[in-house]
């Protein structure tokens, strides 16, 4: 399994970015299921192009 950091964030999203690639994605390029090792809280932060301006 890859491991993935799910990431909250101010705009009540969540996403997953991935820590590193497991063996198995490395040599086949087919995604295998999330291993989540970390949470992360970006609460100042949205997650996407409408983050508002400071």
């Amino acid at each position: 399994m890859c491991d993935y950091t799910q990431v909250h964030y101010k705009c009540s999203h969540i996403r997953y970015t991935v820590r590193a690639w497991c063996i198995k994605y490395q040599e086949t390029h087919k995604r295998c299921p999330a291993n989540v090792v970390a949470i992360e809280y970006r609460l100042d932060q949205n997650c996407g192009p409408f983050q508002s301006s400071k």
